[in-house]
């Protein structure tokens, strides 16, 4: 597909969004009182928002942790804390380090964990106590990073971790099995490179994350989008039931899939109809759940034949414009929420809250009983204005990349019926 009508319909779709947002279909959950705030600076990098249990927000990150106690309207910082962090129930920190290691035997991997007692630690030690635990995980198969640069060789733990009602600690991943090789549209092997479509899976602890082991696989088959199931995040809705939301591709339907036995067995994905990368859920004391989720327009990540994003377009239009509704997806880029009343069984109409040009990888948490913060990740350069960094991203990248840089901003939503 020529650049240049990629660029025109990324241009055009600016203007007119609205009218292409309202092509999705119609939803069957009744209009809720929605209101989206004005965006918010937020200093740091990090891709994880959570609420600690004294009401603060926590966005931790490999370079520097950043804490806020007025709602995310400012920020203090921390020291660095890498890896998944999960405020559990009795209001200790644990951080699971995402990646592992050879172990001592087949199928036994090594990974790192950590316990905090308060935040206050963090200020309290030289360094940061880790501990290697062990991980039982046997048919997972080495696969290549979508830069081509390099080979995961062995699981990388990408999250989230989520504490269960009961205790059980559960972490999401994606990758390959022994037996997954249907190629990813796309990515096209040209040096032995290891491109096969995803499934989601879950690790558990039942020793509060003094060990690890394999527990189910969510979602494959094989089939489903450009990458398949990818960028899992879960959400607990009580009585053993799980809701587990997962990206597909570049430009295919976000998926959908529910256990009703903590994690052990779930039901057929469902294609919730709509595009979205990185989806987060949280479940408000209101009962309303509310999804985010956002992506990119086109932009080719791999140089010549076989472009990622080219082809994942030409994918849409073969097989997802109907279902999903959107005519061009690069004009519809930017970051939304989706809101449900009825644990997921029905979505309302995604609602754009931020225009592009952002990465479409949300951070989402909970502010009270009717509201939450979404920050998103926008993508600037220095003295450029948002439409010329559109119209760099989509004619003359490869001279601008380097000079791009991601600011957080964050939103406050408040939602009710």
């Amino acid at each position: 597909m020529p650049a240049h009508s990629v660029i025109g319909r990324f241009a055009f779709g600016l203007l007119v969004l609205a009218a292409v947002s309202a092509a999705w279909p119609p939803s069957e959950v009744p209009d809720l009182r929605v209101t989206v705030g004005a965006p918010v600076a937020v200093p740091g990098s990090g891709y994880r928002l959570l609420q600690l249990f004294d009401g603060s927000l926590l966005l931790p990150d490999d370079v520097s942790t950043r804490r806020s106690t007025d709602q995310g309207r400012s920020w203090s910082r921390l020291p660095a804390l890498p890896g998944h962090v999960v405020a559990l129930r009795d209001g200790s920190l644990y951080v699971l380090d995402g990646a592992t290691k050879p172990g001592p035997s087949r199928g036994r991997l090594l990974v790192r964990r950590l316990r905090l007692k308060s935040l206050e630690e963090l200020g309290g030690v030289r360094a940061l106590p880790w501990k290697a635990v062990s991980l039982a995980f046997d048919g997972w198969v080495p696969m290549t990073a979508d830069n081509a640069k390099e080979e995961v060789l062995t699981p990388k733990i990408y999250g989230p971790v989520l504490e269960l009602a009961e205790g059980t600690l559960l972490a999401a991943s994606y990758g390959n099995f022994v037996g997954d090789t249907v190629p990813m549209e796309g990515f096209l092997p040209t040096k032995g490179e290891k491109w096969f479509k995803y499934r989601t899976y879950l690790l558990a602890s039942r020793d509060r994350g003094e060990s690890w082991s394999y527990l189910s696989t969510v979602a494959y088959d094989g089939e489903s989008g450009q990458e398949s199931f990818c960028e899992p995040w879960l959400v607990e809705l009580g009585r053993g039931e799980l809701l587990a939301v997962m990206r597909t591709g570049r430009f295919a339907p976000m998926y959908q899939t529910r256990s009703l036995d903590g994690g052990k067995t779930w039901g057929k994905p469902e294609s919730l109809h709509t595009l979205g990368l990185f989806p987060q859920l949280e479940l408000l004391s209101n009962g309303v759940l509310v999804c985010s989720f956002g992506w990119r327009p086109t932009k080719n990540q791999v140089v010549g034949a076989g472009a990622p994003a080219e082809l994942a377009l030409q994918n849409y239009f073969r097989r997802y414009r109907d279902e999903v509704g959107i005519a061009d997806p690069s004009a519809a880029a930017g970051d939304y929420v989706m809101f449900s009343v009825d644990k997921g069984r029905t979505w309302t109409k995604p609602r754009q809250i931020a225009r592009p040009l952002t990465r479409g990888y949300t951070a989402l948490a909970p502010l009270g009983p009717d509201s939450c913060l979404v920050v998103s990740r926008r993508v600037v350069i220095p003295g450029e204005s948002e439409a010329s960094v559109a119209r760099k991203w989509g004619e003359e990248w490869a001279r601008w990349s380097e000079k791009s840089e991601v600011a957080l901003e964050a939103r406050r939503i408040t939602v009710g019926r």
